[in-house]
């Protein structure tokens, strides 16, 4: 079962199509702050794949927040 996540769309770190790209580049990000968590989440509505900082995650009744699947843990 998938972990539904809620961030803003808007504090994504990057936004790629292709996963094994998303993950790639979501290993750079946490080599270089290595005490932030992050994941690699996707839109369900979405074919892109998100990179968002753990600590950016909102409510689900926050006015911004919008709904993503967690695919991966950094």
């Amino acid at each position: 079962m998938e972990t539904r996540i809620f961030f803003n769309p808007g504090d994504s770190v990057a936004n790629i199509h292709d996963y094994n790209e998303a993950v790639r580049k979501g290993q750079i990000f946490k080599q270089q702050r290595r005490n932030d968590d992050l994941v690699i989440a996707k839109d369900p509505h979405d074919k892109e794949y998100a990179i968002f900082y753990v600590k950016d995650a909102l409510p689900a009744e926050h006015e911004k927040s919008h709904p993503y699947e967690v695919k991966k843990k950094l």
